[in-house]
C-alpha cells in the first residue's frame, strides 16, 4: 500500500492561510480600533472649538450691547483726582434747593470721600436738599438723616427746619 502525501501541502497551504488572514484580521481589527479612537478626539476637539466659538459670539454680543452703559458707569465715581467736583456738587444743592447748605466735615480715603452736610430754610427747601443729595450725579450713600423743626421764620408763620446727613461717595482708582 502506497500512502500518498499529497495532502500535506495543501494542509500547510492551509494552515498558513488561516494564520496570515488571522493575522490580517487582528491587525485590520486594532488599526480600525486606532482610527476610530483618532476621529473620536478629533471630534471632540471640533465640537469644543464650536462651543468656544458659540461663547465668544455671546460674549461679544453682550460686550457690544453694554458699552453704553459700561461707558456711563464711570461716571458714578468720584475720579480720584478731582474730589473738587464732588465738593462743588454738594455745594451746588444749597443753591438749587434755596435753603442754606453747609459742609460741616469732609474726609476721604483711597475708597471713597464722606462728608457731613447742614441745611437750613423752609420744609420744602430742606427737602428739595435732601432730594437733589439723593440724585447727584455719583452714586452716593446718604446716612445718618435728622431733621429737626429749628423754630419760626422771622416775619411768618412757617417754621425754619435743619438737615443733618452724611454722604459718601465711592472713588475710582
Amino acid at each position: 500500500m502506497k500512502h500518498h502525501h499529497t495532502h500535506i501541502p495543501f494542509l500547510i497551504l492551509a494552515i498558513a492561510v488561516i494564520v496570515v488572514a488571522g493575522s490580517l484580521y487582528i491587525y485590520m481589527f486594532y488599526a480600525s480600533a486606532a482610527s476610530v479612537d483618532r476621529a473620536n478626539i478629533a471630534r471632540a476637539v471640533v465640537l469644543r472649538e464650536k462651543a468656544d466659538q458659540s461663547q465668544e459670539k455671546s460674549l461679544v454680543a453682550a460686550a457690544s450691547t453694554t458699552e453704553s452703559d459700561r461707558a456711563r458707569l464711570a461716571s458714578f465715581f468720584v475720579p480720584a483726582d478731582d474730589a473738587v467736583s464732588f465738593i462743588t456738587a454738594l455745594e451746588s444743592i444749597g443753591l438749587q434747593s434755596g435753603a442754606q447748605v453747609s459742609i460741616a466735615s469732609i474726609s476721604s480715603d483711597s475708597l471713597s470721600v464722606q462728608a457731613h452736610i447742614d441745611a437750613h430754610g423752609s420744609w420744602s427747601s430742606v427737602m428739595r436738599a435732601l432730594s437733589l443729595a439723593e440724585r447727584m450725579p455719583y452714586a452716593v450713600s446718604i446716612s445718618n438723616v435728622r431733621m429737626d423743626e429749628s423754630g419760626a421764620v422771622a416775619g411768618s408763620k412757617s417754621h425754619a427746619w435743619s438737615l443733618s446727613m452724611d454722604i459718601k461717595a465711592l472713588i475710582l482708582q
